[in-house]
C-alpha cells in the first residue's frame, strides 16, 4: 500500500506515464514516496523479475549536488553485494530529467510499520534477529569504505520470510574518497538521522 504522503509538492508521476519511461518494464503500483523521491513496483519483462523503480523529482535533481549524491547511491550500491543489502539492477536518468535506480523488489514492510503494527511491540528474539542481520550488513559495507549514514526503522525492510534487507543508500559516503564527497556536501554539514 502508498506510503502516506510527506509535506512536499511534488506528486509523483502515475504509473502510465512512469510505464511510458520503461518500455523493457511491466510498472504496475506506486508503493511509496519519501523527500528523496518516488517507489514504483514493476517487474523487468526480459528476466520476469519484480523490481523497485526509484524515482527523484526533477525539482530535486536540478539543486547542486542532488544529481551527483543520487548518481553516488546507485555507484555505492552497485558495488554492494550482500544478502542483507537491497541490490541495484540499474541507474540513470530519463529523457523527461527524473534520476532513476531500479532495485530488487522486497516483499514485506519496513520495520517502522512492522514495530507499530505490533501491539506489544518486536518480539525480543525478532529483534536480536533483526539486529544480527544489520550489523552483519553495516560490518560488510563498513570493510569496503561506506558508511550508511542513515539506518531508521524506515530503511530496515523485513522481507516476508523474515531476511532484513537494508536500503537507501541514498546518504552513503564511500569513505576511500573523501575528497570527492567533500564537493558534495558542505563541511560541518548534517545529513541523515
Amino acid at each position: 500500500s502508498p506510503v502516506s504522503s510527506p509535506a512536499f509538492a511534488w506528486e509523483p508521476p502515475p504509473v502510465a506515464e512512469v510505464a511510458g519511461w520503461f518500455p523493457d518494464y511491466e510498472v504496475q503500483a506506486l508503493t511509496g514516496r519519501g523527500a528523496m523521491g518516488a517507489v514504483y513496483r514493476a517487474v523487468q519483462r526480459k528476466l520476469d523479475r519484480p523490481v523497485a523503480i526509484k524515482l527523484l523529482p526533477p525539482e530535486i535533481a536540478a539543486r547542486e549536488g542532488a544529481a551527483a549524491r543520487f548518481e553516488r547511491e546507485g555507484r555505492a550500491m552497485a558495488r554492494l553485494n550482500h544478502p542483507n543489502i537491497v541490490a541495484l539492477h540499474d541507474f540513470g536518468r530519463t529523457a523527461e530529467g527524473h534520476l532513476y535506480i531500479i532495485l530488487e523488489y522486497v516483499e514485506g514492510a519496513d520495520l517502522s510499520r512492522i514495530m507499530h503494527a505490533e501491539k506489544n511491540g518486536v518480539r525480543v528474539t525478532q529483534a536480536l534477529e533483526i539486529v544480527t542481520q544489520i550489523c552483519d550488513a553495516l560490518q560488510y559495507a563498513h570493510g569496503r569504505g561506506f558508511v550508511h549514514r542513515d539506518i531508521k526503522p524506515g530503511n530496515i525492510l523485513v522481507d516476508t520470510g523474515g531476511r532484513v534487507k537494508i536500503a537507501d543508500f541514498g546518504l552513503a559516503k564511500l569513505l576511500e574518497s573523501d575528497a570527492a564527497a567533500g564537493r558534495l556536501t558542505m563541511t560541518g554539514a548534517v545529513l541523515g538521522t
